[in-house]
């Protein structure tokens, strides 16, 4: 499975999950093994890793093979919210999900994104293809229709993960926010938006 191996349910889980409401319809898009789904027992992934998706399918868990470079295969105004949590790097078009995304939302939904910080660390990761800032992240949901809701940074420091799962909140302890300010912190730019109910 490689790449997907360590996408495992992360310690700081509930800094995802917090946004959306515990019966939401949830779209996981780019969803590995489909650890959200513990979460969300009205819960649809899609990927493109056959292994993933069979890992997923094996646990029981809604995974769908996708070309996430396509129109989502999914209908109109169908889901509470949408994650694309560690995507949008990995795609030559971004701005074609985030459409496929609002899409796919009823009005009023939410989508959560988080993607890599346009530092050096991000390019490490050869499947990267781009990196993200706050101002990039906001005009591409912006410009795609979303009402803006929060744009900041979360820590992904090695062992963050494990730190955060310590802790009884299961989010990055506050200390690791502070510190994703300062230039050279290993960071994820992370957007919160709205499909507008009008």
């Amino acid at each position: 499975m490689g790449y997907h191996e360590w996408h495992a349910r992360p310690g700081y889980y509930r800094d995802v999950v917090r946004h959306f409401e515990p019966g939401s319809r949830l779209l996981d898009v780019g969803c590995g093994t489909g650890w959200l789904s513990e979460d969300f027992p009205a819960y649809v992934g899609l990927d493109h890793v056959p292994a993933a998706v069979d890992a997923a399918r094996a646990r029981g868990v809604d995974v769908r093979l996708a070309d996430l470079e396509q129109p989502l295969p999914l209908p109109d105004e169908d889901f509470d919210g949408v994650v694309l949590k560690d995507v949008l790097e990995h795609l030559l078009d971004p701005a074609g999900v985030v459409a496929e995304s609002f899409r796919v939302l009823r009005p009023g939904g939410l989508v959560f994104a988080s993607s890599p910080d346009a530092q050096r660390w991000a390019w490490h990761d050869y499947t990267h293809r781009r990196p993200w800032t706050r101002t990039s992240m906001r005009r591409i949901f912006a410009d795609h229709g979303f009402e803006v809701v929060r744009v900041s940074y979360e820590s992904v420091a090695p062992g963050t993960g494990i730190v955060s799962g310590w802790f009884p909140r299961k989010r990055r302890p506050r200390v690791l926010a502070l510190l994703t300010w300062l230039p050279g912190w290993r960071r994820n730019v992370w957007i919160l938006a709205r499909r507008p109910l009008a």
